[in-house]
């Protein structure tokens, strides 16, 4: 599910055929590593992105012949379970949003106001409803549902 939601992801953000993201699949421990390490926060979370572009870079291009690298997007399997029931859907839906989420973090997608989480949300769900999935997963998804993880300074 998540392989089909990140291809979901890249054709409906126009991003050309073949180019790579990896995705690791860890547990609490291991994201909290991570999320310590890379953005100061001691804490878990859902989902976090590395992306190998620079915030406004150019449009992306791919040559004929050469490799694209979007960046990295990790996972949390603990959070997702979690998430997941909270939210009243399954896993695959909660894998494949946040691996949306991740993804579109990659491209240079945000939420640090209202009107940009909007955006992405809405965006997220767009993708959903390409695959089959409900839409409104996008707005059920997530860290929001999650007591343990602060409302602000989000970490993906």
């Amino acid at each position: 599910m998540i392989r089909r939601a990140l291809r979901a992801a890249a054709a409906a953000e126009g991003v050309p055929a073949g180019a790579g993201v990896s995705v690791l699949v860890c547990g609490d421990g291991e994201i909290r590593r991570l999320n310590r390490d890379f953005a100061g926060e001691d804490h878990a979370t859902d989902v976090l992105s590395f992306a190998t572009r620079e915030p406004g870079a150019p449009p992306l291009a791919m040559p004929p012949g050469s490799e694209l690298e979007l960046g990295d997007i990790v996972l949390s399997l603990d959070h997702l379970g979690r998430q997941a029931a909270a939210a009243g859907h399954g896993l695959d839906v909660e894998a494949a949003t946040l691996a949306i989420h991740g993804f579109l973090h990659l491209l240079g997608h945000d939420h640090a106001d209202p009107a940009s989480e909007r955006a992405m949300f809405g965006r997220t769900a767009e993708i959903l409803g390409t695959i089959g999935l409900d839409p409104r997963a996008a707005h059920r998804a997530g860290r929001h549902l999650d007591p343990a993880v602060p409302a602000t300074g989000d970490q993906s």
